[in-house]
């Protein structure tokens, strides 16, 4: 018999992560499956936030519910802390030069992750990495979700000016972009970080046509349509 209840223990404890990993969702009315962020953003292992042990996040979330500003010690030696967070939407501010968002989003009859994680300051232009995981917290592919806008979509061009947009491809050979994403939407916003480092000769072209910013809207995939 407790050879038998020895082997009951151990079982339950191989069991225990993957029980862990389902409570991240729950069910609601109807059969859809909700993610709660809190959990996502403990565990979510993804860019930007592999510095910020698990401990440390949790720490974030338990200030930010007290309406506490709280500065977490990164695995890097920066400092850490929470910049928003709502029911479905975090902001992190991993380091002075980068930042980590989370959104859950809805997909078919369950949710998913996108993440956006941002590098750059007012010396380095600004550039964004984004990924997507499923309500386990796996990795998703990217291509099936987001499309990334071409350069010309920055720009409003005249009708019949193809010498312009040549011109700016010259002055643009490496465009850096970054995205955001919303507490208050779904959308996903493209912005072309440029300015800091073309030449300033080019800079009245790209000023004329430039387009402030571009929005994708959430259809079950992110495409830009400018």
């Amino acid at each position: 018999m407790k050879n038998y209840n020895a082997w009951v223990a151990i079982f339950i404890v191989a069991l225990f992560p993957f029980l862990t990993l389902s409570a991240k969702s729950t069910k609601e009315k109807g059969g859809k499956e909700t993610l709660n962020l809190r959990e996502v953003f403990a565990n979510l292992n993804t860019p930007g936030l592999e510095s910020i042990s698990k401990t440390a996040r949790l720490d974030l979330a338990d200030y930010w519910d007290a309406d506490s500003v709280h500065f977490v010690r990164t695995a890097s030696g920066g400092v850490a802390n929470l910049e928003e967070f709502t029911k479905n939407y975090v902001r992190v501010k991993v380091s002075n030069v980068s930042t980590v968002e989370l959104k859950i989003l809805p997909y078919k009859k369950g949710e998913i992750v996108a993440c956006v994680f941002t590098v750059g300051d007012s010396v380095q232009a600004k550039d964004s990495e984004i990924d997507f995981y499923d309500a386990s917290l796996v990795p998703m592919k990217k291509n099936r979700f987001f499309s990334a806008p071409v350069l010309s979509q920055f720009f409003a061009i005249p009708k019949g000016s193809s010498t312009v947009m040549e011109e700016i491809r010259e002055a643009v050979p490496f465009p850096t972009v970054a995205y955001s994403l919303s507490p208050l939407t779904d959308d996903l916003t493209a912005r072309l970080t440029v300015e800091d480092y073309i030449s300033p000769d080019d800079l009245p072209l790209l000023n004329r046509f430039a387009r402030k910013e571009l929005v994708a809207p959430w259809t079950g995939k992110y495409k830009f349509n400018n």
